[in-house]
């Protein structure tokens, strides 16, 4: 059997990485999806329970070539549907829903109501309401794949979200920022710019195996089969009840308390330090070569901030960098823009050991990693 995770582009890798450590399967990535093996349905229910990178967890019944035109892709479709055996789900409920991106001459809605004529002929009772399974039709420019979800929602929301700035990095895009700097276990990571802090909640979910949906029990593979209910429990059992070491910092005071509101609804307020604090006083509060990672992110160039203001923040940043990082510390940092991120780490003697690409939607940013560069 095989799963699919549809995941926001650029986080393919992160997702990837995550699904390999919680059900240990081999799997292969593609833009804005992952492919990867099962040995049981169980599988898809933990990671749609726990997954922080994904937006979706699917168990791939059919791959199909997509046509541009509807009526040929239907037909693609229903020919494919037609050889597998769905009868295990005939005694259900279902409906049809559908995502798709590219360039066709259809709409997701348009391919859904004729998939959904295709398993009705299949002798399917279709219901949008009080449904027991959803059929999920996924298509990615030539590519269709027709699934079981097994999670019903967009997994990359966050109910912790709730107090939060216009710029706010959507949770999912958070976590993979913090996956980026290869945090390990009893490290000390510091996000000195945190607004909403989304980066040190995804950080404290993950490093204390706490699911983003402890307090969102609600998912669709419940219906699936009842006994997938007690994945819940099973995972809840691994939580840690507490980490240390993620500090979460910012200039302004109402976006310590908004941070704080936050955290609590995630349930790891206890697990993150919090403080009032500039840029320019990091030095006050962390000893010299104390910190293992620093993930953040940090305004660019725009209308509403001058080049100027944003190079004087950067400047302050690497300089304190510079004072607090561990020699082999790692500098994570999240922008809309980084070339001037770039020269400004240069004269601090900070080089780029890479850089993603991450998207929301169809807003880009760049995340850049730094090391310190030592002169012999």
């Amino acid at each position: 059997m095989k799963g699919l995770a549809i995941v926001d582009k650029g986080l393919e890798e992160v997702a990837l990485e995550e699904i390999t450590e919680k059900i240990k399967s081999k799997g292969k990535k593609e833009e804005t999806r992952v492919i990867f093996l099962i040995s049981k349905e169980e599988d898809l229910c933990r990671l749609a329970y726990t997954c922080q990178s994904v937006r979706r967890i699917l168990l791939l019944i059919k791959e199909i070539k997509v046509n541009r035109e509807l009526d040929k892709t239907v037909c693609l479709f229903k020919k494919e549907i037609n050889k597998t055996d769905l009868k295990k789900y005939l005694h259900k409920k279902v409906s049809v829903k559908c995502k798709r991106i590219g360039e066709h001459k259809f709409t997701s809605v348009d391919l859904a109501s004729e998939i959904s004529k295709v398993l009705k002929d299949y002798e399917f009772k279709i219901s949008r309401k009080n449904n027991d399974l959803v059929f999920y039709v996924y298509i990615y420019k030539n590519k269709g794949y027709f699934c079981l979800d097994f999670s019903d929602r967009d997994l990359s929301k966050r109910n912790y979200r709730i107090f939060t700035k216009a710029g706010s990095l959507k949770g999912s895009l958070g976590y993979a920022v913090f996956r980026f700097s290869k945090y390990k276990h009893g490290e000390t990571l510091l996000d000195p710019a945190c607004e909403s802090s989304i980066i040190p909640i995804e950080a404290a979910l993950s490093i204390m195996n706490k699911s983003v949906n402890f307090y969102k029990k609600e998912f669709v593979f419940q219906k699936i089969d009842e006994k997938y209910k007690k994945i819940f429990e099973l995972e809840d059992k691994k939580i840690k009840k507490s980490v240390k070491g993620i500090y979460a910092f910012d200039k302004l005071l109402s976006n310590i308390n908004s941070s704080k509101k936050n955290a609590k609804i995630a349930g790891v307020e206890k697990n993150i330090n919090f403080s009032k604090a500039d840029i320019e006083w990091l030095d006050t509060k962390f000893e010299k070569n104390s910190v293992d990672k620093i993930v953040t992110k940090l305004p660019s160039e725009s209308k509403n901030i001058s080049k100027n203001l944003v190079e004087k923040i950067y400047q302050e940043f690497f300089y304190q960098a510079e004072f607090i990082l561990k020699k082999e510390g790692v500098i994570v940092i999240c922008s809309l823009k980084n070339d001037l991120l770039k020269e400004s780490a240069r004269k601090k003697d900070f080089k780029v050991v890479d850089e993603k690409k991450i998207f929301s939607g169809q807003q880009q940013y760049s995340v850049t990693i730094f090391k310190k560069f030592y002169k012999e």
